[in-house]
């Protein structure tokens, strides 16, 4: 049996495939090219009528016979999921290889955005849990006055914080990136199907039912 991934949603059916001649690795980390009846490009998150190339990530964008003409007696909600040039805006954020292959990257609406800059929770969650000892992890914002927002990351495992931000270093994560905030959780609240119910470990923040602690990565120059 050849496995095959697929991406899509009830307003434009599946439309993103993997081939029975795709790499393992293609199979596993993206959703494959699209069919006929459908094309897919990336959006700026900020800006949505600006067309990012392969590599960037964004917000995934759709047009084709697929879709849909729009939301049953919901004028607005239809106007809001297109932009100007008549891209459905999905939200949620993926990108593109060079050859069309489309990897999901997370939901708009998780985008963290410090001082300007836009960090994307799902890389930050999965160099963690590529960690031995975390089996969960959710990256997700603390407000900020000064920046207007910096990440919390939570975990479901041992390390303390600092063996975690050294090991998000060493996978590379940028120093741009890096939680400020940490937070190990005996239980993470969870959806029906399972994923972690980020809004609700924001309120669970918020109403002071866990603590996160502050911290700081610091380089060995920085020690030095």
């Amino acid at each position: 049996i050849t496995p095959q991934n697929i991406y899509g949603m009830t307003e434009n059916s599946s439309h993103q495939y993997t081939h029975p001649d795709d790499s393992p690795d293609i199979w596993v980390s993206t959703c494959g090219r699209g069919g006929p009846a459908y094309e897919v490009a990336v959006f700026d998150p900020e800006n949505d009528e600006r067309r990012l190339g392969p590599g960037e990530t964004g917000q995934i964008g759709g047009r084709g016979a697929a879709l849909m003409l729009g939301y049953f007696d919901n004028q607005a909600a239809t106007e809001q999921s297109f932009n100007r040039q008549g891209w459905f805006l999905s939200g949620d954020l993926g990108s593109l290889d060079a050859d069309g292959n489309l990897r999901i990257e997370g939901r708009l609406k998780d985008l963290i955005i410090r001082g300007g800059h836009n960090i994307y929770p799902s890389r930050i969650e999965a160099l963690a849990v590529s960690h031995g000892a975390i089996d969960k992890a959710a990256a997700f914002p603390v407000a900020d006055d000064r920046l207007g927002e910096k990440v919390c990351l939570a975990i479901l495992g041992t390390p303390d914080a600092d063996e975690v931000l050294e090991h998000l270093a060493a996978a590379g994560l940028s120093k741009y990136d890096m939680p400020e905030w940490f937070l190990r959780m005996d239980a993470f609240p969870l959806t029906a199907s399972g994923k972690i119910l980020k809004r609700e470990l924001i309120a669970m923040v918020e109403r002071g039912e866990v603590k996160p602690e502050p911290v700081r990565y610091r380089t060995r120059k920085e020690d030095a």
